[in-house]
């Protein structure tokens, strides 16, 4: 890594090579695929995307560089380090992955797309051999079905830790199936299953996001209303669900959605007074006027926010 600039003269304490990272990540936009921002090949196995994630993700996170200067720069960190959890979630969910290469695929070089292509058949291949080996552990008898639990639960963890989120969940569910009692399988299952969810939710919220981005409300409302049952606590979908209601003119449904997104995220000033907005047009004038004072409280120099109070 490059000799930090020191702030002892009001410069950055970052790395000129992560100043210039920064600045082309949040140039791109939403051109770099999933895997560029990880910096790893779509062909790649789960245990690589998974060590090009932590190897990022500490290089990235805004704690690594906390009491530094940092600048202009504080934001783009943040932004970067949420792409790259983003991608991950979706790049570590083999569904959600597949998913995802699908419409990558176009995008791609033949040699890419390829090289996916033979990892894909790889993975069917894999899939069927772990499938044959747990249904023959499950006609295990007697008290051998303890141990034979307790090898699939040990190969779940395994699989987990390179990636193969599909393959884990499967074998934690043959794992319980042969030793019900045992709590920590079921405790691990739960986990990985909602981070499956989560997965998953990602992948719907930037499909939903294209939606909106071409002012197809709709069916942008429609997925955004799908990844908040996906993922409950997704304040952002819960938030842009809010939005494209309000824009098509279902006010209560906008009310709904933006109070579950400030309950989720109590600081989004924007949704708090989209709330407002959205309770007076309802005629409930006293929590109306209860979320601007909140709006206001939050961010003094709010001038619709004051505007609107006055009028209320």
């Amino acid at each position: 890594m490059a000799t930090p600039i020191t702030s002892a003269s009001g410069g950055i304490d970052l790395p000129p090579d992560l100043q210039s990272e920064l600045r082309t990540f949040d140039a791109a936009g939403r051109d770099v695929s999933l895997y560029d921002l990880l910096g790893v090949s779509p062909d790649v196995d789960g245990a690589t995307i998974r060590r090009a994630y932590l190897d990022r993700s500490r290089r990235y996170h805004p704690d690594a560089w906390y009491r530094k200067n940092v600048g202009e720069f504080g934001p783009l960190l943040s932004r970067a380090f949420q792409k790259m959890s983003a991608a991950y979630q979706i790049l570590s969910d083999e569904d959600a992955r597949a998913q995802y290469d699908q419409k990558l695929k176009q995008r791609l070089s033949q040699r890419e797309r390829e090289a996916m292509e033979r990892r894909a058949l790889s993975r069917e291949e894999e899939e069927r051999r772990q499938r044959e080996r747990r249904e023959r552990l499950l006609r295990t008898k007697g008290f051998a079905r303890i141990g034979a639990a307790h090898r699939l639960y040990e190969e779940a963890l395994e699989l987990a830790l390179n990636g193969e989120r599909a393959q884990a969940i499967a074998a934690l569910k043959a794992a319980r199936e042969l030793d019900p009692r045992r709590s920590e399988i079921s405790h691990k299952l739960v986990e990985l299953e909602r981070e499956a969810a989560r997965s998953r939710a990602q992948l719907a919220f930037r499909s939903a996001r294209e939606h909106e981005e071409k002012n197809e409300l709709e069916p942008a409302l429609k997925i955004y209303s799908q990844v908040l049952q996906m993922d409950g606590t997704n304040a952002t979908a819960a938030a842009s669900a809010a939005r494209c209601a309000y824009a098509l003119g279902d006010t209560r449904q906008a009310s709904t959605f933006a109070a579950r997104a400030v309950e989720l995220a109590p600081d989004d000033v924007e949704t708090r007074f989209l709330l407002a907005r959205a309770l007076l047009e309802l005629g409930l004038k006293v929590k109306a006027r209860a979320e601007l004072t909140r709006v206001l409280q939050a961010k003094t120099d709010h001038e619709e926010a004051r505007a609107l109070l006055k009028r209320v």
